[in-house]
């Protein structure tokens, strides 16, 4: 009885980083589409220059929140926990990200800005799936 749930837990705990890890590569793809997308606007000029940190901070939460979402979403329960580590997940791929494409250290703050949001939004994606109850209503009692 105690070696089922044993591995009933170790299945439970794979499925769960196999789906943080896919919640998390689909937010990155999520939040680099609003990037170009928010990139090709200033281009334009439709979106001011200025507000650049805003739009990538927006992008990061909106790819966050799905993450969170699609990994609270095909996990049974626990979707706090599951929005959580699929925004940790999010976090080291925008981090390895960071890493490799920085050219200059200036940008710190915003990369300590872009992890709290993602965790953010990961625990948002998250809370969203929570399934309550809906009380009956008072004419049915």
């Amino acid at each position: 009885m105690k070696k089922s749930k044993k591995i009933e837990r170790s299945a439970d705990k794979k499925s769960l980083i196999r789906y943080s890890v896919r919640g998390a590569f689909l937010g990155v793809v999520i939040t680099m589409a609003i990037i170009f997308i928010m990139a090709a606007l200033m281009l334009t000029g439709a979106l001011p220059e200025s507000l650049r940190d805003t739009f990538i901070l927006v992008a990061v939460i909106l790819g966050a929140t799905v993450s969170g979402l699609y990994c609270a979403g095909r996990q049974g329960g626990g979707v706090v926990v599951a929005g959580l580590t699929a925004a940790a997940f999010y976090v080291v791929l925008i981090l390895l990200g960071t890493m490799l494409f920085r050219k200059n250290s200036d940008e710190a703050m915003l990369t300590i800005r872009i992890i709290i949001a993602a965790v953010a939004g990961g625990c948002f994606g998250g809370v969203l799936k929570l399934h309550r109850k809906r009380k009956k209503s008072k004419l049915r009692r």
